[in-house]
């Protein structure tokens, strides 16, 4: 990490150890302010955006030792006050900007290779179909910060907030509208512009991405990327198996296909669970 990098992560635990002081409607009142602000957008600098919940906090815990609520401090208008934070952010540099669009885009084109790559045969890259993705990726980040920003401070009243049935089906509808659209780009795109990688240039080339994944995850400390490691690298192992005549004999290649369902389902309960002690993890912290 270089010294950014470590300063922020310095800025987040020291941020977490002093939200502990805080007690009741006033540790409420800075968790909802700090996720409004983190989820501000992707494209503010991130290191002033950590200062400055980092100061928050700072003021609160000197408001609480004084005797004054959170409200009492800063207003009743949480979000005003949040929203007038927001207006003073310094914007993220090009080089960062870049960095943040392409962690959804490389992501995408992860799972969209690795999905090329289950299939038998040479494995086929439709450039136009990873345009598209990148499209999609930038599209539903976007889209995902500006709802759960807005979902913050919703009213009391509001029906997404009184029904978490209700939440439940938004979101879900939302997210299998994408997951649909995700695979109408990769079922009908048209292949005019393909690259085509043959075996064993294909199974070197998976190998090396799986290492060089696990190496930046790993080194940068990505952790919300751990979680989607095992969906990664099982699907990776069941494009490597179908590509060696032995395993095919062994499996049959007819069971091929159950093999890349039972590996898709795998990979996808563990994301789940680890994401969720990951969240939980964060949550006691």
């Amino acid at each position: 990490m270089n010294k950014k990098d470590t300063r922020m992560e310095k800025l987040r635990d020291e941020t977490n150890e002093l939200k502990k002081q805080l007690e009741g409607s006033n540790a409420k009142f800075f968790d909802d302010l700090r996720s409004y602000l983190l989820t501000s957008g992707i494209f503010y600098d991130e290191e002033d955006v950590t200062e400055q919940i980092y100061n928050v906090c700072l003021d609160l815990i000197e408001a609480q030792e004084n005797g004054q609520t959170a409200e009492e401090y800063f207003g009743k208008d949480s979000r005003k006050l949040a929203n007038s934070m927001i207006k003073n952010f310094k914007k993220a540099g090009f080089k960062e900007m870049v960095d943040i669009t392409l962690i959804p885009i490389g992501i995408f084109w992860l799972i969209t290779f690795l999905s090329d790559f289950a299939h038998p045969g040479a494995l086929k890259i439709n450039v136009i179909e990873y345009l598209l993705m990148a499209g999609l990726s930038i599209a539903l980040t976007c889209i995902i910060f500006s709802l759960v920003h807005k979902s913050i401070y919703l009213s009391e009243n509001n029906i997404l907030r009184k029904s978490k049935v209700v939440g439940y089906i938004v979101g879900t509808v939302f997210f299998a509208s994408f997951v649909l659209l995700f695979l109408a780009i990769s079922s009908w795109t048209p292949d005019f512009l393909t690259i085509k990688i043959v075996y064993p240039y294909d199974t070197i080339l998976i190998l090396a991405l799986a290492v060089i994944f696990t190496f930046w995850i790993v080194s940068s400390k990505q952790i919300y990327l751990y979680p989607i490691t095992p969906f990664i690298f099982l699907i990776a192992l069941v494009g490597i198996i179908q590509r060696i005549p032995v395993m095919v004999d062994i499996i049959g290649a007819g069971n091929i296909k159950y093999l890349s369902v039972g590996a898709a389902v795998i990979g996808f309960l563990a994301n789940i669970v680890w994401s969720r002690i990951q969240v939980k993890k964060i949550a006691k912290d």
